[in-house]
Formats: structure tokens, sequence, C-alpha cells
């Protein structure tokens, strides 16, 4: 799963050497512990995924979203037929998030076949960015050869010192997740078809966008992740069996992140 912050960076946050490495296997853990402690106490999740979510028909006109919308790609009614997203109104207005839909009247309403569970197919990109039209940087990087769909390494010209192993990469429409870079060689080491999209071929001189979490919740990652890392001698982390160790986490987060993550908490309805 997707931290909000790099290995690298936990090490220059720790004050760490880049060959200072023997204990990466388990700032990678506590990094990915420190994400999901994040998710967890807002009730959201801050990296793109791509996906169909299905919901119940309810309402004629009105649609509630169990998690935050960011695009929406596709709308399919109860009955099978596709809704037209000229037809489609976003809530609130302006997003960036959208935490509903709701349809014009007159045009179309929401109806079901059979059964209203799960009648409706919401296909769109999911997560919490506030500022998702600035969310993706363009480093100047490219694609050196053809990529067909399969490969996993990745040839690339400029801006060879933009990536970093854990960051989140956009080709076209597809997501890649960074696993290892040469910045000599100008390759990358890849996961394809991340966070829900299809891997597919891509031509020479394709651009490589690098994904940028909001700047205060990767502040906070780093925060939670060197807190944990600090506690080993406390007993909250036990680096024992397996390679990256068993990794038990506190209950609660330090009150100083609560309060920087508190404008993102999601409200939740009783």
């Amino acid at each position: 799963m997707f931290t909000y912050a790099t290995l690298a960076q936990l090490r220059r946050y720790l004050g760490l050497r880049d060959t200072q490495t023997g204990d990466d296997a388990l700032l990678g853990a506590l990094l990915d512990a420190a994400a999901r402690l994040i998710e967890r106490h807002t009730g959201r999740r801050f990296y793109p995924a791509r996906g169909v979510r299905r919901y119940d028909c309810r309402q004629a006109f009105a649609l509630l979203l169990r998690e935050d919308l960011l695009a929406l790609h596709a709308l399919t009614n109860g009955d099978g037929a596709a809704i037209d997203p000229a037809d489609v109104h976003l809530q609130p207005p302006g997003g960036p998030v959208y935490a509903g839909l709701t349809l014009k009247r007159g045009r179309t309403a929401f109806v079901y076949a059979d059964d209203p569970l799960d009648a409706l197919a919401v296909d769109g990109t999911w997560g919490y960015h506030p500022d998702w039209s600035g969310a993706w940087r363009e480093p100047g990087a490219a694609l050196a050869d053809p990529l067909d769909a399969s490969a996993t390494t990745i040839s690339f010209s400029g801006a060879s010192a933009a990536f970093e192993a854990g960051h989140l990469a956009r080709l076209g429409e597809e997501y890649l997740i960074v696993t290892a870079c040469d910045p000599v060689a100008e390759t990358l080491t890849v996961t394809r078809g991340a966070h829900g999209t299809p891997a597919q071929p891509h031509a020479a001189g394709a651009a490589l966008s690098i994904y940028t979490p909001p700047p205060d919740v990767t502040q906070v990652c780093l925060r939670v992740a060197a807190w944990l890392y600090r506690q080993k001698d406390a007993g909250w982390v036990q680096a024992a069996g397996g390679l990256r160790g068993q990794i038990t986490v506190p209950p609660a987060l330090p009150d100083d992140v609560a309060l920087v993550l508190a404008p993102y908490t999601r409200l939740r309805v009783a």
C-alpha cells in the first residue's frame, strides 16, 4: 500500500546518511504503520485509486458517497443504462473532493430493475487531496523507449534525481509504484497497474508524473514514523520475526499530530 513519504525522506528526517541502511526494513514498516494510523484517525485515504463502487438506489435524484471522490468517469443506473455525465452534478460544486451526486431533474433519475441494493455503479478516482488539480508534479522526465504492458523496468530521460523508491508515478492513465531507481542508468523498477489502473503500453516520449500527497500529511507521516522509531526502547516497536519484524503501534497519535490532522478528519455520522 502507498505511504505518504519515502524511505529516503525518512532517513533524511532522522538525520541518517544514505549509507546507513541497516534499519531500512524497520523504517519501511514504520512508514506503512504511520500511513495506516493517519487513515484510521481521519477516516480518509490521501492517495488516488481507480475503481467501481456499488451503491444502493434509495433516492431518485441524489446519491451520498461513502468515500471521497476526486473524479467521476462513468455512472451506471440500476437498470444497466449509462447515465450521461452531463446530467450529473458533483457535490459540493467546485470540489476539489466530492461527497455526493445529484441528477438533473427532468433528464434522468436513479432507478433499479429488481433489487435496490448495490444497484448503482460509480466508476471514479477515489481518495482525498485538497488540491487535486495540482497533485501531480511534472519533473520533465519522459520514456526513452516504448514500454509494453508487462515491462517492469523503465528507461527514461531527464530529471534523473526526481524519483525515489516509494513514489507513485503516472503514465497516461496508468499508475505505477516506483520500487527502485538508478539515476545514473536512468532506469526505474516499477509495479505496473497500481491502485486499480490497467497496465497498458506507452509510446517513447510519454511524460512521467509524480504524485505529491498533501504536504502536511507527508510531514505527519514522517513525524509519526520517526516517533515510532524512537519508541523502540519503550516497547511500542518490536523488531522480531520476519524481514520487517512485528510492528506494535500505540492506540492514539500524539496530540500535536492530531491537531494537524483535525481539518482532514471526516465527519462520522452515527
